[in-house]
């Protein structure tokens, strides 16, 4: 069985000293398999329906405008040192570049048993310059699985459009040798989003499947991670070689959105 990022790895990820010009503090640039979006502890989330399984007080305390954007409201840590209008004015940005990010799945509503598929994810967004998509089999955040788990078989890479129109293997590429590329989650590079010119990158992912041999219906899900105050000037932090958001490792300026999942009928 494909080992799943635990939040263990990801969170020591945070403290490695040279981030690449991934997102904050280096992505998950040497962690290349499959992936839960539950590792993502730093991020907030957009939706209060990725936690509908926990009281509604959990979901709360993890959403956007009480996780992130509440410090930067209140002058909390790093976003001290702005002025009260530059706050204001980053919220704004913020929210801008929540808006102009999205993520779509298209997957057929019916398919043979152990038949191939295609499933496309379709990004937008984010302050780059990359992203992080997963296919999944449900949208809760603590407890979807890589689909694998239900069945499915992703049959091999994963084939990504970045936003220049061409496609990438950047990150397939850098599994070890010998090993398989059929992973759950890739990283998506060039992504630039840009919240005063409102400009933002697209990208496409799509993974190729085999259906479960056993009929019945079944889910799938996509999340999109991604950053946002390397979007914004006033909390974009210039260091050489990379930039850094303001708010830090702590500041939970990065995001994980889902698709709803879609229910696929295999059928004998």
């Amino acid at each position: 069985m494909r080992t799943t990022i635990t939040m263990v790895a990801l969170l020591a990820m945070a403290t490695m000293a040279a981030p690449p010009a991934g997102a904050y503090p280096n992505g998950t640039g040497e962690y290349v398999t499959d992936a839960g979006p539950f590792c993502a502890g730093c991020h907030s989330s957009r939706q209060a329906t990725q936690f509908r399984e926990l009281p509604p007080e959990h979901a709360a305390q993890q959403l956007v405008d009480n996780k992130h954007l509440a410090m930067i409201t209140k002058g909390t840590g790093p976003y001290e040192k702005l002025s009260d209008a530059d706050r204001a004015t980053l919220v704004e940005q913020l929210r801008a570049v929540d808006s102009a990010t999205s993520v779509t799945l298209e997957v057929p509503k019916t398919v043979k048993q152990g038949a191939p598929l295609t499933a496309t994810i379709k990004v937008r967004g984010g302050a780059g310059p990359v992203v992080g998509v997963m296919l999944l089999d449900s949208d809760l955040r603590y407890q979807s699985r890589d689909p694998a788990a239900d069945g499915w078989m992703i049959s091999a890479a994963p084939a990504i459009t970045g936003p220049d129109g061409k496609p990438q293997t950047t990150w397939v590429d850098k599994r070890a040798a010998g090993l398989g590329k059929n992973v759950n989650y890739v990283m998506v590079y060039g992504m630039k989003g840009d919240a005063v010119a409102k400009t933002y990158g697209n990208a496409v992912v799509a993974y190729p499947l085999t259906a479960p041999t056993k009929p019945g219906d079944y889910t799938l899900a996509a999340a999109l991670l991604y950053g946002t105050e390397k979007a914004a000037p006033l909390s974009t932090v210039k260091k050489t070689g990379f930039d850094l958001p303001l708010g830090g490792f702590a500041g939970a300026s990065g995001r994980i959105l889902f698709t709803e999942a879609q229910t696929v009928t295999v059928t004998p």
